[in-house]
């Protein structure tokens, strides 16, 4: 049976119904009617369930800016124009095309309405409970409202990370009144969401059944470690450039990783509902590629951009055991070189827990690891003059343990501690939650000079509102401020 998601502004005009009159639609057959599912708390649980699939197949679509926003960030690069790639990967940058005949402009403007379209089935259900709606016993009413304020707090953030504003969207909302607001108003919002679970999940005893999150049970106190270290990352991702990234509240960050997760969140793709085709493309053989900025990384002799004269430079060579471990040589590059030998690479990526057989791609999927879990908490403490703490965290960690690097002395300077921590983001990180690598280079000033910093609303959108149609990148627009003025590459 169809479920549809609407635009948002069909939400407001249609107060009481926000499904009422479709402008793009999504099938998920696990999905009752919207009419009668309100009335019945079989389907409204049914409806609370599906809140995490929904969410985790939305943030590793191929219809979403993650690709464009991974080669964007010099982490992965690919010369074909799937998902946007390469417009956002073209240099010098050019202007974001935010305009509805843009031949991909359903690929950044179907991850904006399907994060409120799931936000909204998850308001809805909050809505059902504050009303009265029991499910069993008063455990299982708390878990699923647990539940849904989790993935209202992380549909939030995302929203608040990619766009440059947005509506925020609850089960308060007033939606007479709604506006859009800038992305610091609904990342605030989020950890509010997220601060909501965890309040829950500490006054309750219950376990989330294992496929409602992809084949692992979480118990109260494993969501309240969830919903901490989501917090954890948002307040990391949130900075658009190196100054208000200093200026985070690393103790705020601290207190909420140091309560995160004591498991990897990795759901199982099967290939048949749970799919990650974010994954499905990036570790396809002779397609995408890892960019050379990662392999340079790893070997200072090898060119960070490959050679101009589109003669490979061979094989990279480090003390940095991953190199190897997760990262494959091939000879072979299927890429048209009329569209830049800076897209080339000789490199792809093998790390990952999953088996790619003739484009079926099974296996556990890493969207929060243990790792970025340990950095957080690392690169806090340095931040905050821990420096002990956080080499101790380096060292017991990553770099030493898959890297075989030599541990940090304990006579590093903050500085050092700090380009470590970004050098190990880079490579155990750079396949995992939905735009990492972006929004690391974002908060570094390190993507290319005019690099979009985020999203504007979609065209769509806006024309739907009637407001004026906006844009960000482009090297003209570089201000530092929603258009990158910085970079890596000198």
């Amino acid at each position: 049976m169809k479920y549809t998601f609407y635009s948002l502004i069909i939400s407001i005009v249609f107060i009481s119904n926000l499904f009422s009159c479709a402008n793009l639609e999504v099938e998920y057959d696990n999905l009752p009617d919207y009419e009668i599912a309100m009335n019945n708390p079989e389907d409204v649980l049914s409806i609370a369930q599906s809140g995490f699939y929904n969410w985790y197949m939305i943030n590793t679509s191929s219809i979403s800016p993650r690709m464009a926003m991974w080669v964007a960030a010099d982490n992965g690069t690919c010369s074909w124009g799937n998902s946007g790639m390469l417009d956002l990967s073209s240099e010098p940058r050019t202007e974001f095309n935010n305009d509805v005949t843009y031949t991909y402009a359903t690929i950044f403007e179907s991850y904006y309405q399907d994060l409120y379209g799931n936000l909204s089935q998850m308001n809805d259900v909050l809505i059902a409970i504050k009303a009265g709606m029991q499910f069993g016993d008063a455990e299982q009413t708390a878990m699923i409202q647990a539940n849904c304020y989790f993935i209202q707090g992380i549909s939030l953030g995302y929203l608040g990370l990619v766009y440059d504003q947005a509506f925020i969207m609850t089960e308060n909302t007033d939606l007479k009144n709604v506006q859009l607001v800038p992305y610091g108003h609904v990342l605030a919002e989020a950890e509010n969401s997220l601060n909501k679970a965890i309040d829950i999940c500490n006054s309750y005893s219950f376990t989330i059944p294992a496929e409602w999150f992809g084949g692992e049970s979480y118990t109260n106190t494993e969501l309240a470690q969830l919903a901490h270290s989501f917090a954890a990352r948002f307040l990391v991702q949130a900075s658009r450039n190196k100054n208000e990234n200093q200026n985070e509240n690393w103790s705020l960050i601290l207190s909420h990783i140091q309560k995160g997760i004591q498991k990897p969140l990795a759901p199982y793709i099967d290939n048949v509902k749970w799919i990650n085709w974010f994954y499905h493309y990036t570790i396809r053989p002779d397609w995408a590629k890892i960019d050379l900025r990662i392999i340079h990384l790893m070997d200072s002799n090898y060119p960070s951009k490959f050679p101009e004269t589109g003669i490979s430079p061979g094989q990279a060579t480090s003390l940095d055991a991953r190199l190897t471990s997760d990262f494959h040589f091939v000879s072979v590059i299927n890429m048209k070189p009329e569209r830049g030998y800076y897209h080339f690479s000789n490199y792809e990526y093998s790390r990952v827990d999953l088996e790619y057989v003739t484009g079926v791609t099974t296996g556990y999927a890493t969207e929060f690891s243990m790792a970025e879990k340990e950095l957080i908490e690392a690169e806090a403490n340095a931040r905050l003059g821990n420096t002990s703490l956080a080499i101790d965290i380096i060292n017991a960690g990553t770099r030493v343990s898959r890297g075989k690097l030599a541990p940090l002395s304990p006579s590093t300077t903050t500085e050092d501690i700090i380009q470590t921590i970004f050098y190990e983001r880079d490579i155990e990180l750079i396949m995992t939650g939905f735009g990492i690598a972006f929004f690391d280079m974002r908060r570094r000033d390190m993507l290319q000079k005019g690099t979009l910093l985020h999203f504007p609303v979609p065209a769509k959108e806006l024309m739907l509102l009637q407001k004026e149609v906006y844009t960000f990148g482009g090297i003209n627009n570089a201000d530092g401020i929603n258009t990158s003025n910085g970079g890596w590459f000198k």
